[in-house]
């Protein structure tokens, strides 16, 4: 397992929650916000990894009146325009307190397992990053613009990423000086493998939904009372 100096968590929670209608972050999950759920999952995983959380700049200090008393080694900071920017803001921010590894989590899968981060965390190796991922259960058809079938596609070769990603900083450095960055890529892994890097994944073992719209908060609330 990494040692605390050379490795952290990075959770991003910069978005503005447009399609959830307001900030979802702060939604309870019983007595936690979502944003603290996740944090704790983290926490459990690493009691003592250094945490940086990437927040939109007007909140703040909001959010660090928050967090402060529940987590300490933290560092909540301002994220950027787009998700990716944000990802940037937070690993340099880690590294420069001399992470190396970073595990970059989204603020809004507050049900990753503990067991399910370490498992990830674990299987860097020599690799350049590592993906937590869920298989695909249904069949998959590749269509053409008018929506007819053209193939169906194997889903034994298919994942489903997640987060957190367990990533190497200097991997990632390289990949931002290599890649068009006013490009919106998708996740790290994502620009790591365009960069050439070895990008693997680990399957998750328990759910770990994100919540984007409120149909999805209801699903992470019988979740998360089925897992308590």
């Amino acid at each position: 397992m990494p040692d605390r100096p050379r490795f952290a968590f990075v959770c991003v929670a910069a978005g503005h929650s447009r399609r959830f209608g307001s900030d979802k972050l702060a939604a309870r999950l019983g007595k936690l916000t979502v944003l603290e759920t996740s944090l704790a999952a983290l926490r459990k995983a690493l009691p003592e990894a250094p945490l940086v959380v990437v927040v939109d700049p007007a909140r703040i200090e909001a959010w660090t009146a928050v967090l402060e008393p529940a987590f300490d080694h933290t560092v909540v900071i301002g994220g950027g325009g787009w998700r990716q920017d944000s990802v940037r803001l937070g690993v340099e921010c880690a590294a420069a307190a001399g992470a190396v590894v970073v595990a970059v989590h989204d603020g809004a899968r507050p049900l990753a397992h503990p067991d399910d981060i370490n498992r990830a965390i674990t299987a860097l190796g020599d690799a350049s990053g590592v993906v937590l991922c869920a298989p695909v259960s249904d069949t998959v058809k590749r269509v053409d613009e008018d929506g007819r079938v053209l193939e169906t596609i194997d889903r034994r070769t298919l994942r489903l990423a997640q987060t957190p990603q367990v990533l190497k900083v200097s991997a990632l450095r390289s990949a931002w000086q290599r890649q068009k960055m006013s490009l919106e890529w998708s996740d790290e892994a994502a620009l790591l493998e365009a960069s050439g890097f070895e990008v693997r994944t680990v399957i998750a073992e328990h759910p770990n939904p994100k919540l984007t719209t409120v149909a999805d908060f209801a699903l992470v609330q019988i979740v998360a009372v089925d897992g308590s």
